[in-house]
C-alpha cells in the first residue's frame, strides 16, 4: 500500500509518495528540513547556491549514514559478544546445577549413612 503525505522542506511543500506510514515520513522530512538548515547555518555560499546546498546537504546526509553504521556494526559486534558471554553463563549455569544435583545426593547418602550409623550405636 502507498501511502501520501505533504511534507515541507526547505520551506516548499512537497507531496511524497512511499509505503512508509506518514509519520515516518513526516520525520523524515522533518530530519532532512533540519539538515538543510543547518549546511545554510555553516555555509552561507549554500544558502544562496542550490547546486551547493544539494552537494554539501547530500555529503551531511551520506556522514550521518556511515556514523549510523558504524555504530550499528559495534553494536552487532557488542551483542554477539553478550550472545557468547550468555551462552558462556548458561553452560556454566547447566555445570552448576549439574554439580548442585551430585551435591544433594551425596548429601543424602551421607546423612543416610550418618542416621544409620547413629542407630546402630544406640543398639
Amino acid at each position: 500500500m502507498t501511502n501520501k503525505v505533504d511534507v515541507v522542506i526547505g520551506g516548499k511543500i512537497i507531496a511524497i509518495r512511499s509505503a512508509e506510514s506518514a509519520e515516518h515520513m513526516q520525520k523524515v522530512a522533518s530530519y532532512v528540513d533540519k539538515k538543510i538548515e543547518e549546511v545554510k547555518s555553516k555555509n552561507i555560499r549554500a544558502a544562496a547556491d542550490e547546486r551547493l546546498l544539494t552537494l554539501l546537504l547530500s555529503i551531511n546526509l551520506a556522514d550521518d549514514v556511515y556514523k549510523a553504521k558504524d555504530q550499528l556494526d559495534k553494536l552487532q559486534t557488542k551483542a554477539a559478544q553478550l550472545g557468547k558471554d550468555g551462552k558462556e553463563l548458561q553452560e556454566e549455569n547447566d555445570h552448576l546445577r549439574t554439580q548442585v544435583h551430585k551435591l544433594r545426593e551425596d548429601l543424602r547418602s551421607v546423612t543416610s549413612e550418618f542416621e544409620e550409623f547413629l542407630e546402630n550405636l544406640g543398639e
